[in-house]
């Protein structure tokens, strides 16, 4: 996960130079929303309407369903929670957006599928709160620090987050989903008593406060500056439910996340003044605050905000008595402690999980601990050795563990069920308070993956690498696969022989960890390659690369070099290319091997010998290291979006413009229609100005075009990955990258 924060930032300048260059004159694209403006959902069963695409187009709206490829979680969710209403859930993430568990399905839905791509910080959820009588009332607070000029909203919905108002809070507070201390909270509370009431937390800027449902808000004056040295600022608030009268409660916590000052203050009207909390811990953080049922305040404590860089040794659980303000220490042991749950029936029965404590689970895995008592404290039972894990059918989180276990949730209406939170997805148990609980993953439909690339194997798989958790092979975007047995981390490439599809390459790596993997039986088995083509000898990673179409030779192009190298030898020599020099984009003619392209972020360039020379195309205007595509089955065919979208039939030495196109700044090719049909092409741009950029597809070879996104579904834009891609199997199907959302898919209404 802390990768995804340095590739974010590289993608916001990336992204803008290629929006600048491929619109030529024109720098027009998605608006961004004012104050208290509202938008669509991202239920991921809803159907785009047959509309045309906005403002004046005139190009027609094509009707798709949306949903993302099965991986299963693959990310951090920082916030679980559990309301009044049955089997209603939500949960937040640190880049995905939000979700909310559909009971009849058994299967979370994004509440985030209609973020711009110009808003995609807006998929970093810092804060999520939502009415305790009325639970379709919900409160999200969002924003990225590195992601749409750091820009900080409210996000609010009456109808379970089907559709989302927004106020804009940036000059006031701001947040940042993926930031350190994610995984405390919550930095939003409503008023149990009124739901129109809402307190909301910044990282810098102290707490403000609604008290018309989110539209308007006044900031608090809690006497002491609130921006904290760890970037953290207040990092929970909690509201005393027995406080006030029937109209609304007036007694308010909130902490700051900072040591060695006092660190949590008390309103007791309203928010309007603030006291410092006296007897409150100095030499810890708090992470976690939530309210007992019997006239306290559980809070959980560690040695740093979260959720990975504490000492593991401090840190602890206390209880804190409303009524005169004291503390008192009911640790189940001398740790950084995530979260608690308490049972709403019965105080004395409470869970409490540590936080980025590595010891074994179940599965032989390391993650984190969990203890219960049923004495309010006074004596734990550590269920490690006692409990069971099970993957909840998606079996590579077998190779998992619960770990960064920052939030946790009781059911209210069946108390025997709790959800925790965990860098890889929602575990939950069923059986919390039996002998031996049984933890499963709980994450079907949560997809939260960074993907770099995908494939789409003619009568094969689909192969996937992502950040993080290397990639996964799958028979279809419907069925959970596998994910690579290399368990490489994270990876940024990936090529397939198009006439020998049994043999992969694929990059990634770090400074630490060389970065060329291939395999030759389709992924059953994957070679780390050991040796650098660096002249220095020093380890390359990342990057990308590329495949002769009979496998016989690897491309790479390290993200940690200017050049690009190949080898004969499956890696154990490498040889510099000439030419080609700041290529980042590499891909392999699919028919004849003498023929590769590659791209950087000023230049296309052409190799007639099988990759050990490069000319630069010198008629193509270049602005950004855009993906080549190579038509399937057909030698020479090069696309390339460039000032739109460029044709070439003579494998890269001239290029044709596409007319039909104003801007495009990815394209994928896919399945045609019959076997007969020309392959479909699908760009993420905008045929005439006056449509929106978007997803859009052709099938007469780009001709015509019809629109595929709409404002409901615009997923935050490309993110990291960048890409495009159609399937070469099923007619109609699109790929596309995104910031957190993994890789989403759209099929065509037939």
């Amino acid at each position: 996960m802390k990768y995804r924060k340095i590739t974010a930032v590289i993608l916001a300048v990336a992204t803008a130079i290629c929006a600048a260059g491929c619109n030529g004159n024109d720098n027009s694209g998605t608006s961004s929303s004012g104050d208290a403006t509202s938008s669509g959902s991202g239920d991921s069963s809803m159907t785009s309407d047959n509309t045309t695409s906005g403002g004046n187009s005139g190009t027609a709206q094509a009707q798709f369903t949306f949903s993302q490829v099965a991986m299963g979680g693959g990310g951090f969710v920082s916030g679980v929670f559990a309301t009044s209403e049955q089997g209603l859930y939500y949960a937040r993430t640190d880049v995905g957006g939000a979700y909310r568990y559909n009971k009849d399905t058994q299967k979370w839905e994004s509440m985030s599928y209609d973020i711009s791509e110009e808003d995609n910080g807006l998929l970093g959820i810092d804060g999520l709160a939502f009415g305790e009588k009325d639970p379709n009332k919900v409160y999200m607070l969002a924003g990225t620090e590195y992601f749409s000029n750091g820009k900080t909203c409210l996000l609010y919905s009456d109808d379970y987050g089907k559709t989302w108002n927004r106020t804009e809070l940036t000059d006031m507070i701001t947040a940042h989903g993926n930031g350190m201390g994610r995984g405390n909270g919550e930095r939003i509370a409503v008023d149990p008593k009124n739901s129109d009431i809402v307190y909301v937390g910044g990282r810098t800027g102290g707490i403000i406060k609604s008290t018309d449902g989110g539209k308007t808000f006044t900031a608090l004056d809690m006497g002491t500056k609130t921006t904290t040295s760890n970037g953290n600022g207040i990092c929970s608030i909690i509201i005393d439910p027995k406080s006030g009268d029937d109209s609304a409660c007036t007694t308010i916590y909130a902490a700051v996340s900072r040591t060695k000052e006092e660190n949590l203050y008390k309103s007791t009207d309203g928010g309007a003044t603030w006291k410092p909390v006296a007897d409150a811990p100095k030499e810890l953080y708090t992470q976690r605050m939530k309210y007992n049922g019997d006239g306290k305040i559980v809070i959980t404590y560690a040695s740093a905000e979260g959720p990975w860089n504490n000492n593991r040794i401090d840190g602890g659980v206390r209880t804190l008595n409303i009524a005169d303000d004291t503390f008192t220490e009911i640790n189940p042991a001398k740790k950084s402690f995530g979260d608690v749950v308490i049972d709403p029936s019965n105080p004395d029965r409470m869970v409490a999980c540590t936080e980025n404590i590595y010891v074994p689970q179940p599965n032989g895995q390391y993650g984190d601990e969990f203890y219960v008592t049923t004495d309010g404290g006074k004596n734990w039972t550590l269920l490690n050795d006692k409990m069971k894990m099970s993957s909840g059918g998606v079996e590579w989180i077998t190779t998992a563990s619960m770990h960064w276990c920052s939030s946790m949730a009781i059911d209210p209406n069946n108390t025997n069920k709790i959800m925790v939170v965990s860098g890889n997805g929602v575990f939950t148990c069923d059986n919390i308070w039996d002998e031996s609980p049984e933890f499963y993953f709980f994450s079907k439909g949560i997809e939260e993956t960074v993907p770099y690339d995908i494939i789409s194997i003619p009568g094969g798989k689909l192969v996937s690498v992502i950040a993080d958790y290397d990639g996964f092979v799958q028979d279809s975007a419907e069925e959970y696969g596998m994910v690579h047995n290399s368990v490489a981390g994270s990876m940024t490439g990936l090529a397939i022989a198009a006439k020998a599809t049994d043999i992969w390459v694929k990059c990634g790596g770090s400074e630490e960890k060389p970065g060329f993997w291939y395999t030759l039986d389709a992924g059953k088995k994957w070679v780390n390659v050991t040796v650098s083509p660096l002249e220095s000898g020093k380890i390359a990673y990342g990057g990308y690369v590329a495949v002769s179409a009979d496998g016989k030779r690897f491309f790479w192009a390290p993200g940690n070099d200017s050049n690009i190298y190949f080898s004969d030898d499956q890696g154990k020599t490498w040889t510099k290319s000439e030419g080609g020099v700041g290529s980042k984009k590499i891909i392999c003619d699919p028919v004849n091997p003498d023929y590769v392209y590659a791209a950087s972020g000023s230049a296309f360039f052409y190799s007639e010998d099988g990759g050990k020379t490069f000319t630069q195309n010198m008629t193509l205007s270049v602005f950004a290291a855009a993906r080549p595509v190579v038509a399937p089955g057909k030698e020479g065919v090069v696309y390339y979006p460039s000032m739109g979208l460029q044709v070439s039939t003579d494998n890269g030495k001239t290029f044709t413009r596409l007319d039909s196109l104003a801007a495009c700044m990815a394209v994928g090719l896919g399945k045609g229609k019959t076997d007969s049909d020309p392959y479909t092409i699908f760009v993420w741009g905008k045929p005439t100005n006056d449509d929106s950029i978007g997803l859009y597809w052709s099938e007469d070879e780009g001709k015509t075009w019809s629109k595929v996104s709409d404002d409901q579904h615009q997923f935050g834009g490309l993110g990291n990955g960048y890409f495009v891609v159609g399937d070469m199997n099923k007619y109609g199907r699109v790929y596309m990258s995104t910031v957190g959302l993994g890789i989403v898919y759209g099929d065509l209404v037939q």
